[in-house]
């Protein structure tokens, strides 16, 4: 009886235990079911064709764990963690993807191969059918996951190796398939639906050599390339020899070679016109002119320091802001780092922006000014005068930025193209085709009011949706939006301004009217709408953020400030001597006003509180920033205004215009090149900010002295041409 018992229990036990490891295995093989790559080869309803057959094939290797397949699985992505703090990104390894093919031996000792080949076949390491890696974007609709109100953050990327001979097609009607029966891990944890999106092959077909884009762009750097080549060759070997020469009889070598200023007559101009435009395209010239530390009399030194470093805060930014797409940490950024930072860089940005606004109408009145003061004539009173007048510097203003401008939208045109074909990223704002229909609207200068209408609509019906996302889809480089705004307000600084040769007290009763309804707009538009612009969990401000910020009514004020300070400039004329109490008394004010600004900045405030704020506190940034300009202008600085005034700023500074308009695509295009996400640090941010800076600067050079600078010389020389029998003696100023 005993003995009986005993085998029973035995029996018991045994079965017990075959039940266990069966259920293990069993869950071992459900796991490895469950990746993405291996559900697509297991629910492929194409067994007929090659991509079936194919697929089979790794589906049955996958199972006898055969080494390629293995490498191919390992390859492909699956679910990763960090799914609800906004990981998205299931992207696998493209490089490993496509190095399953690669037959060339591994570099390392031979006894260590030796060992590996004891163990392994190596027949079966690499997989008999040609591989590629896919990217599938899909929309999920998980209610578990947290939401920051960011671009694509209910977008998965899953990157798929697989085999090569796979269409789209094929991948989308599988995909469809395994969607509607959910049978993936994530399906049954969080109880998600996916819907497709696209799925691409990140093959360059390369459909953007067929384009209008690159044909223009081609021909104007094939004879941007050319004249610089002659240019410089001339210039030289020619122009420099002929002006030591030239120096050297009229024995003034030494001066000569300090100064690029040079007087040449009428005869011998009209004869070396073609020498003249040659010049203009030289290299060693033009870099000359971007590193001559020596300013002009009345420049303003401490505007170049000001200038770069505002720059630098711009392109740090953007560095964060240009990484939302690739980001996989996104929930801890904005909990840990963005609230206690992420306001105060956010806020940097956008007044250094503001102190753009104001040193541009500063230059702009100031340089009018002067120029009227130099020439000493009467002014007329003809209104066909004044307009064109107008016109003329218009014309001088598109010539001035244009260039630059063009070039690198055809570029960045072409970076987008190639990059919506090979990035295994979803970026939101699709610029291969908005600069593909839209660039019109760039060369005019017009392109930040596009999309107000929409923008209106939705304000009036309260419909709770970013606009900023609408605006950047139908934008061609959304950073643009200022050089449009600047050029907007550049017009209307010269209308007041030669209005004011003539009607001086109507044209400051105009631009009293414009500061005051500014003010009284924006604070009228934070307290209809309760907008509480740039904070950080405010979903009303982050909807109409863009009402502030794209517009030019709204960001007129610091410009006028900009041009009452150039007024003020021009009065003085360097001769203002200011006692100490007084200067004093302009930083104590100074200091008051960036308390108003940055101690209320961020803050949960009252609806009324806020409107307030929102009314004037890009005034009380500007009267700061105007008080320092003054004070530098008039030798009354002291140690800031000094160290802003250091002549190494100074190349930098004139490169600020192409750094700007380069920095986006470059961040843009490293971050798209990448093959991992990006796992936001502040100190990773800033660090990687700093590079953007170098490689930016660098980049700028290039361009302004291929664009930029030969094309203003021309125009220099143009009108210089035009006026040419006014004068007897022709001066040719490189500035």
């Amino acid at each position: 009886m005993k003995q009986r018992q005993l085998v029973f229990i035995l029996c018991i036990l045994t079965n017990l235990t075959a039940l266990f490891c069966v259920s293990a295995y069993t869950h071992k093989i459900t796991r490895v079911q469950t990746l993405p790559a291996y559900v697509i080869a297991s629910k492929t309803a194409l067994s007929s064709t090659k991509c079936g057959k194919e697929l089979q094939n790794f589906r049955n290797a996958v199972d006898q764990r055969i080494p390629w397949s293995l490498k191919v699985l390992d390859s492909s992505g699956g679910f990763e963690s960090g799914f609800l703090y906004g990981n998205t990104y299931w992207l696998g390894s493209r490089s490993q993807c496509l190095d399953t093919m690669n037959t060339a031996p591994l570099q390392i000792a031979e006894y260590k191969i030796s060992n590996i080949t004891q163990y392994r076949d190596l027949h079966k390491e690499f997989p008999p059918f040609e591989v590629n890696y896919f990217v599938a974007h899909l929309r999920h609709n998980s209610t578990l996951k947290h939401y920051v109100n960011v671009f694509n953050e209910n977008v998965i990327s899953l990157g798929l190796c697989l085999p090569a001979s796979c269409t789209i097609d094929e991948l989308i009607l599988i995909l469809e398939t395994v969607f509607h029966d959910k049978i993936t891990l994530i399906d049954d944890l969080y109880s998600v639906d996916f819907q497709l999106i696209q799925v691409k092959d990140l093959k360059d077909d390369n459909e953007w050599l067929s384009s209008n884009a690159l044909l223009l762009v081609g021909i104007t750097l094939a004879f941007t390339f050319f004249m610089i080549i002659i240019g410089t060759l001339y210039d030289i070997f020619i122009h420099q020899k002929y002006m030591k020469e030239s120096a050297t009889n009229n024995g003034n070598v030494k001066h000569i070679s300090k100064d690029i200023n040079t007087e040449i007559n009428l005869f011998s101009y009209q004869d070396n016109i073609i020498g003249g435009i040659l010049i203009c395209f030289s290299v060693y010239t033009n870099t000359k002119e971007i590193f001559r530390t020596k300013l002009d009399t009345g420049a303003i030194s401490a505007l170049h320091g000001v200038r770069f470093l505002g720059m630098c805060c711009i392109i740090i930014s953007h560095t964060a802001v240009y990484a939302m797409d690739f980001i996989d940490n996104k929930i801890w950024m904005w909990k840990k780092q963005i609230y206690h930072v992420n306001n105060y860089i956010v806020g940097i940005r956008i007044v250094s922006i503001d102190f753009y606004f104001l040193l541009s109408g500063c230059l702009v009145t100031y340089i009018y000014l002067m120029s009227k003061m130099n020439k000493g004539q009467i002014e007329s009173t003809n209104c066909r005068e004044k307009l064109i007048e107008l016109f003329v510097h218009i014309i001088k203003r598109f010539i001035r930025l244009t260039p630059a401008y063009m070039m690198v939208l055809g570029i960045f045109q072409l970076s987008s193209v190639w990059f919506d074909k090979t990035s295994q990223f979803y970026v939101s704002e699709k610029s291969h085709e908005t600069c593909a229909k839209y660039w019109w609207r760039n060369l005019l200068y017009i392109n930040n009011f596009f999309g107000l209408d929409a923008m209106i609509k939705n304000l009036l019906g309260d419909i709770k949706i970013l606009i900023l996302k609408f605006i950047l889809y139908i934008q061609c480089m959304s950073w643009s939006w200022y050089i449009a705004n600047d050029m907007q307000l550049y017009v209307i600084a010269m209308t007041l301004l030669i209005l004011s040769t003539t009607y001086f007290y109507t044209a400051v009763t105009i631009l009293g009217a414009l500061l005051i309804g500014s003010i009284i707009l924006s604070g009228y538009t934070s307290y209809v709408y309760g907008i509480v612009p740039f904070q950080t969990f405010n979903e009303r401000s982050k909807e109409f953020r863009d009402v502030f910020y794209f517009l030019p009514w709204f960001r007129i004020s610091p410009y006028i400030i900009g041009i009452i300070t150039g007024y003020v400039l021009t009065k003085t004329k360097n001769n203002l001597i200011l006692k100490k109490k007084i200067i004093i008394s302009c930083w104590c004010l100074a200091s008051a006003c960036y308390v108003f600004v940055f101690s209320l900045y961020g803050r949960h405030m009252s609806v009324l509180a806020t409107a307030v704020y929102v009314a004037l506190y890009k005034i009380f940034w500007a009267i700061p920033v105007a008080l320092i300009i003054i004070i530098s202008f008039i030798k009354h600085g002291d140690i800031i205004t000094r160290s802003l005034s250091l002549k190494i700023w100074v190349p930098f500074s004139r490169l600020t215009y192409c750094a700007y308009l380069l920095h986006p695509v470059i961040i843009r295009s490293i971050y798209l090149s990448r093959e991992t996400t990006v796992h936001f640090e502040f100190l990773f941010i800033m660090v990687t900010g700093v590079g953007y800076i170098v490689i930016s600067y660098f980049c700028s050079y290039i361009l302004s002295v291929m664009v930029e600078i030969p094309y203003i010389l021309l125009m220099r020389m143009f009108i210089q041409y035009r006026i040419i029998n006014k004068y007897k003696i022709f001066d040719i100023k490189i500035s």
